[in-house]
Parts: C-alpha cells; structure tokens; sequence
C-alpha cells in the first residue's frame, strides 16, 4: 500500500486512516465530489474529502513517475497501471486524431482498483478444474468486483504448486494479474509461470504459443472476437486455458454475439460462476461443458 499512499493527496490518506486500507479494494475519486472507498463490497464515502481537476492530474503524474509519455500508451486505453498492480482508471476528455484516441486530457475522474493476493480463495472450485495429471480448461463467470481476477490469481498460484512439471503462460494485459513492474512479480502466480504483460490477447496467444511452449495460458477478461478465436486456437491446439469474463451468468455469456460461440462449440471443460459478496470468489455454482451443475 505504499505506492498507493505515494501517489494520494495528503487530505485523502488522512480521511483514508479511519479505514482498514489493507481490505480497501476501489477508491473511486470524482472531480468536485466526495471520495468513495470500496471495502469487501461496500462503498464508504469521505463526506468531509473532495478532489479537484488539480488533484486528479496530481495523481496521475505522480502515478506515471512524472514521465507521462512512458504511459502514453496505457493512458489511451483507459487505465495506467502502477507498482504492486494498482491499477488506475481514467474517465476525461479524449484527445482523437484519425479515429484513434492520442490521448486523455481534462481527467474527470479516477478509479483506482488495488489487488489482493487472498491465498486459497480458489480452494472451493479445485476438485472441479484440477484432474490427476493437469487441470481442465475453465471459464471463470462473474460480474464486476466478484473476485475473478484474485480467483484466477489463486489457481495460478496453486497450479504451480500441484503441477510442476507443467509450464503455465499468463497474459497479464492490465498487469493486475502478476502486477509486474520492471520485470518482477509483485504478486504470486507460481513458480512456473511465464507472464507476458501489456499488449492484446491476441499478440500473447500468437506469440506466447509459439515461443513460450507453455501447457496451460491463464487470461483475465475475454471480451472481443479475436480474443476468441485466439483462445480457440489454443485449445484445439492441446492448451489448457484458464479464462474469466465479465458476465453474471452462463445465460448472459450465451447471449453475446463474440463469446456464445465459447459454449456452443464446447471449448471449456468447466464453467465457474461467481457472485458479489462478502469475500472474493463468492461460487455461484460449478458447471460441465454440457451445463449441468456439478
């Protein structure tokens, strides 16, 4: 949580000490407006702590090291991501050039999104996803803040543990995953893990496949077509795939247009759903590739 307090106005880490910040997952800070702190699912506003334009610049600026444009790149997706896999929402003006966004000026507001290791919290779905010589290719199917990422943070973890003899490639697009900064993991992921942060899904499935040899690819967050047909690929190529997407249900995932084929087609053994609740990975129910409850 250092870096976290690093990049904070001082007006905001002093509201923030009435808090426990260990279990603080969001901090949600709006131009003019009250800061919200998220904490295991519920929001506790700072009524006395608003931020400015001022503030919201500061913090990117303090969160990009003073080197905007070594962020540039992350910015104009939306997000930078930070040591310890703190990850920063940005909401502003979009610079557009082309088509193409160049840039974000006049930040509105920032979502700050902190990770936590929760070791085991993957415990309840093991006997499901884990078989005798490897795990089974597993969807992950929750809505936001349900735990997805921690989730699959933990069945790396613990893959690495029980399976040694497996290679397994993460694509941590966000870096939230294994929160690398400069080449090291802030987070575990396993000790035999190879983690491709940044970049597309796609570029790190044609890629990794192919330079990386890894048994099992773990990705948070399918979302587009070619994300798909990337993740396809790679099971019908013999690779185990460990996914999540954001949905609240196996009806919703079926529902849209790039990701119903996911179920229809059969590629994943598993289906896990999870729910908001008290704790990450909250498990809704366990489902085989025919959809029945397990």
């Amino acid at each position: 949580m250092d870096t976290l307090r690093a990049i904070l106005p001082d007006k905001v880490k002093t509201a923030l000490e009435h808090l426990p910040i260990t279990e603080i997952y969001e901090l949600r800070l709006r131009a003019n407006a009250p800061v919200v702190a998220c904490v295991d699912g519920q929001n506790f506003p700072l009524l006395s702590v608003e931020v400015s334009c001022v503030d919201l610049e500061n913090i990117i600026h303090k969160a990009a090291e003073y080197a905007i444009y070594a962020v540039l790149e992350q910015m104009v997706k939306g997000f930078i991501t930070i040591r310890g896999g703190v990850r920063i929402g940005i909401a502003g003006e979009l610079v557009m050039q082309h088509g193409q966004v160049t840039a974000i000026k006049n930040v509105s507001s920032l979502c700050i999104r902190i990770p936590h290791a929760v070791k085991n919290c993957a415990y309840a779905i093991v006997p499901y996803v884990f078989g005798n010589l490897r795990p089974v290719s597993t969807l992950v199917i929750a809505p936001p803040g349900a735990g997805k990422t921690t989730m699959l943070r933990d069945l790396a973890r613990q893959i690495g543990q029980k399976y040694p003899h497996l290679n397994t490639l993460i694509l941590d697009e966000r870096g939230e995953l294994a929160a690398c900064y400069q080449g090291e993991r802030q987070l575990d992921v396993g000790q035999n893990s190879d983690v491709i942060t940044g970049g597309t899904k796609a570029f790190g499935f044609e890629n990794g496949l192919r330079s990386l040899r890894p048994d099992i690819v773990i990705t948070d967050e399918i979302a587009t077509a070619d994300d798909v047909a990337m993740l396809q690929r790679a099971v019908h190529s013999g690779v185990i795939v460990i996914a999540s997407v954001h949905a609240a249900d196996l009806h919703e995932v079926r529902s849209k247009p790039d990701l119903g084929c996911l179920i229809s087609q059969g590629v994943f053994e598993r289906y896990v759903v999870l729910r908001v609740g008290e704790h990450a990975g909250e498990v809704v129910g366990v489902y085989n590739r025919g959809l029945q409850r397990l």
